[in-house]
């Protein structure tokens, strides 16, 4: 999860949700410790102050709720559902392992902080009978709504009761926030008798470094292939459509794709901008990609309808793999906004991936009916 370490305003002015239009990287990522990274790298030269990491989390699990109660699509729901239980499950075992305790010894308040673990409590039960429900097929909405309501009251009481007096007790946030961030990621390495490995703040912020700067080097790699192949499929494009003056359909969506190929360019540019590197080099990509269409389009010779559809769909299909890779490369690497940028991309391409399935059956009937009436340039 990706942590606030300066000022987090209350939840009804921070939600992180679809419906605000707040930028998050697409549900992929939704509950799932992906920039976690960055907050630790953060954490060495702003310490994440106890509360605002947990915070954090709360925003989170709003959004998550709100990105379940959008999605109409049960298995994206359950999905949601399941990244939302696993977010749930870290952030109340950090909170009654670590905070808990520390916030009980410096402020005298085992009331409150016992009013803390009965309210996990009752998540937990609420999360088993919404597995039951899950498991039979059924509907979520009811049991969904029930572990809503439960989890914003418990938003509610720490932030209002609990936080404020931890704050006024001198107990040192900082410090508490760098053992809470730690633990949060060794619970991912969670072993399958249930043991957590004791992992030091410093040996982990050295190996979440590593890993960030491999995920950076490999966005940057993957950028620069991605941005030769945007302009590849744009090419491909172009010289498809003055052939296509049979098949109005399929040519007025593919003058939409180019205008989407062409934004999906100045993403990628944009980000490698952003990161610091310098595009010279994508001329070279595209001299090489534009060999290797020449290729194709020399190959594509006989009847080029049938073969631009089967690589339309090919196509779109393997740039979405591309884009799914990229935006996890770019939330790993802890680049939030190349994420949102690349999640765009992503949605372009799932929405042309689309496309074609559902009309291929039917460009290609219509193909055939041309060729058989005799209808000129047909393919």
């Amino acid at each position: 999860m990706s942590i606030t370490v300066s000022h987090v305003p209350p939840a009804k002015d921070c939600a992180r949700s679809p419906r605000t239009g707040d930028p998050v990287p697409g549900d992929l990522h939704l509950g799932d410790p992906v920039s976690l990274g960055a907050a630790l790298i953060a954490g060495r030269k702003v310490a994440p102050d106890a509360t605002l990491l947990l915070i954090q989390d709360h925003r989170e699990a709003m959004a998550m709720f709100d990105a379940h109660d959008e999605q109409t699509d049960p298995v994206e729901r359950a999905a949601i559902i399941r990244r939302l239980f696993r977010a749930l499950q870290r952030h109340m075992e950090i909170e009654e392992q670590i905070f808990y305790p520390e916030a009980a010894r410096a402020t005298g308040r085992d009331d409150l902080t016992g009013h803390g673990r009965h309210e996990h409590d009752e998540a937990r039960s609420i999360m088993a009978r919404i597995d039951t429900v899950l498991a039979r097929g059924e509907s979520t909405d009811q049991t969904m709504g029930e572990l809503r309501h439960a989890i914003d009251h418990h938003v509610k009481d720490e932030e209002d009761e609990l936080f404020p007096i931890v704050r006024d007790s001198g107990l040192d946030l900082y410090a508490l926030g760098r053992r809470l961030a730690a633990r949060k990621v060794a619970l991912l390495y969670r072993t399958t008798d249930g043991r957590v490995p004791g992992i030091a703040y410093e040996e982990l912020e050295r190996r979440m470094t590593d890993r960030m700067n491999e995920a950076r080097r490999l966005l940057v790699i993957g950028l620069r292939d991605m941005h030769a192949a945007v302009r590849l499929g744009d090419e491909m494009l172009k010289v498809q459509l003055p052939r296509l003056h049979t098949l109005p359909q399929m040519a007025a969506r593919l003058e939409a794709h180019r205008r989407d190929k062409a934004a999906q360019r100045t993403r990628i540019e944009h980000i490698l901008d952003a990161l610091g590197e310098d595009r010279s080099a994508l001329k070279d990509m595209m001299m090489a990609a534009t060999g290797d269409f020449a290729t194709r389009l020399n190959a594509a010779k006989g009847d080029e309808v049938v073969r631009n559809g089967v690589t339309m769909f090919g196509m779109a299909h393997y740039e979405v793999a591309w884009y799914e890779s990229l935006v996890v490369l770019a939330a790993e690497a802890g680049e939030t906004e190349a994420a949102r940028l690349l999640a765009e991309c992503l949605a372009e391409e799932r929405a042309m991936a689309a496309w074609v399935g559902e009309n291929l059956r039917g460009l290609l009937l219509s193909h055939l009916d041309a060729r058989v009436s005799g209808v000129k340039d047909a393919g």
